[in-house]
């Protein structure tokens, strides 16, 4: 029989704009992860990436914890004898912040005399750099970039020797609400919340190589309500942005045809391109609702609704690079999200930018015992949140110590719905 520790369980969420997503998964000595079980639900109460109805959002939270809850319960039972049953319960999460993200540049600097530059010092500087103002923003992070010892540039000036320091910081930073609203509805599900990762940087964690890092490229991540841009060079994150615009946004256009949202997004993904040369001359029928008469849709001019506002979303990403200060130092990209799915989009950035191009799935921190099906866009933003979890997140018997067994027969009807639903997901659950 398999033994699941939980003390190195965690539980993570996604708050996307189509999906709320959830994981439960497990880190091994070498920060390698594993997910073990999944589960998702329609996500209401949620625009492009930020909380805006605090009732809907902590439902679709609750229904996807109690629905991993009772997933975890049978895939960890399912050897047990009923006496051996354990009761494990969901203590806290990990979370992906989005949102409407920026960054800003942040310099801090002080006089020495003559001293050795102590870790206590940049702690202090880093700290300071946390002050600045940005308008009716709430400083989410800050990393460092390099430091200037005496006009030498250093990335880590621990035990240099100098009259003069300055450190110079991206301070990322975000609406107020968007952390706030987020403790609200965990609060309101009876939920912890461990930690709020940054989702850009989390997803970056799971898709980008060290090399990549240190060389220079952008992670592009096309969600359905936002697209998060995130920019590396000499192992530094030097950018954050998140656009307020997705896949849904190429939805709504092509609603336009007077279909439905529905329909609308069926086209998109079956037949949907990013560059209109590049798509196959044919017609489309479209069935209409009520027994009313179809529609035909030529898939060159479908191409053409969707790569006009592709460009949009790409002059965006390509502003957001520019802002970096690293645009020139950006050797290549990786795309990564739902969005990036769409036919011709690699093509279509490699043609606008002259970079390479590739698809970034979560393998970077894999564990051999990842089920591939994981190994998807889908799952970049979970897996690189479970890279980021510190803490375990999962207890027996909601305290960690004792073992409740949890009898399964002879118990009415509660014990008979119990059986049926492990019946269910036994076979949907094996790792």
């Amino acid at each position: 029989m398999q033994n699941f520790m939980t003390d190195n369980l965690i539980t993570v969420i996604d708050l996307g704009t189509s999906e709320i997503c959830g994981v439960i998964g497990r880190k091994d000595n070498n920060g390698c992860v594993e997910i073990l079980a999944s589960e998702s639900v329609p996500s209401k109460g949620i625009r492009r990436g930020a909380i805006y109805n605090l009732g809907d959002a902590a439902f679709c939270i609750n229904n996807v914890l109690t629905l991993l809850k009772n997933k975890i319960n049978i895939l960890f039972n399912r050897e047990r004898s009923d006496e051996e049953k354990i009761t494990y319960e969901i203590s806290g999460v990990y979370v992906g912040l989005n949102g409407h993200i920026k960054t800003v540049d942040s310099r801090v600097s002080r006089n020495l005399g003559k001293a050795e530059v102590t870790r206590e010092i940049i702690d202090t500087l880093c700290k300071e750099s946390r002050n600045i103002k940005i308008g009716d923003r709430e400083v989410l992070e800050v990393v460092d970039q390099e430091y200037l010892v005496d006009d030498f540039n250093e990335i880590n000036p621990v035990g240099c020797i100098c009259t003069r320091i300055e450190g110079c910081y991206k301070v990322i930073a975000g609406h107020p609400d968007l952390k706030s609203y987020l403790y609200e509805c965990f609060e309101r599900v009876g939920c912890k919340i461990h930690g709020v990762v940054l989702s850009p940087v989390a997803t970056a964690s799971a898709t980008l190589s060290e090399e990549e890092k240190e060389l220079g490229c952008a992670m592009i991540d096309f969600g359905a309500g936002t697209t998060s841009v995130v920019v590396y060079y000499k192992n530094i994150l030097r950018h954050v942005g998140v656009i307020p615009f997705g896949g849904d946004t190429i939805t709504k256009d092509i609603q336009d045809l007077k279909i439905s949202e529905l329909a609308a997004e069926k086209l998109k993904v079956k037949y949907g391109s990013a560059m209109e040369e590049l798509a196959e001359d044919f017609n489309i029928s479209i069935p209409a609702a009520g027994g009313k008469e179809g529609k035909t849709v030529d898939n060159k001019f479908l191409a053409g609704i969707i790569e006009a506002r592709t460009e949009e979303i790409l002059d965006y990403i390509s502003g957001q690079i520019e802002k970096s200060g690293f645009a020139d130092r950006v050797n290549g990209i990786v795309i990564t999200g739902g969005g990036s799915q769409l036919l011709n989009l690699t093509e279509k950035i490699e043609l606008r930018t002259g970079l390479d191009v590739r698809i970034g799935i979560p393998d970077q921190k894999a564990a051999p015992a990842m089920d591939t099906k994981y190994l998807h866009v889908e799952y970049a933003q979970l897996t690189g949140l479970l890279i980021q979890a510190k803490k375990s997140c999962i207890t027996e018997n909601g305290e960690g110590v004792k073992k409740k067994k949890i009898k399964t027969q002879g118990k009415g009807i509660f014990g008979t719905l119990f059986d049926k639903f492990e019946e269910i997901f036994t076979e949907d659950s094996k790792i």
